[in-house]
């Protein structure tokens, strides 16, 4: 074998192994919360400029839920009652949590 198939392959293997480590550019999360017997449906979404909770169905009375982690630090709570956006073009963020009303359970995602 000669040095440019060698070195071929060692970039082929080396380019393989990179690919199988690079983590996801985003995370994605359903939440379902049942209220009265019918299922209220929370969307998470994590990336480095963008995270949100989304709510789809009125059975449930909590809002939608988002914070971020930048610089190791979680920052406040955003929440609305449809939608709950967190936007950036730095890139910074780090992680987010996502939940379906103040007092559920926190979902954390990474983008």
């Amino acid at each position: 074998m000669g040095i440019r198939a060698r070195l071929g392959a060692v970039a082929a293997a080396v380019g393989t192994v990179l690919l199988a480590a690079a983590p996801a550019s985003a995370g994605e999360e359903t939440i379902k919360r049942t209220c009265d017997g019918r299922v209220t449906r929370y969307d998470a979404y994590s990336s480095r400029t963008l995270a949100y909770t989304q709510k789809t169905g009125t059975s449930c009375d909590g809002h939608a839920w988002v914070r971020v982690k930048t610089n190791g630090t979680w920052k406040n709570w955003l929440h609305n009652n449809e939608k709950a956006t967190i936007a950036n073009s730095t890139g910074n963020y780090q992680a987010s949590q996502h939940k379906g009303c103040a007092d559920c359970k926190v979902y954390t995602l990474y983008p």
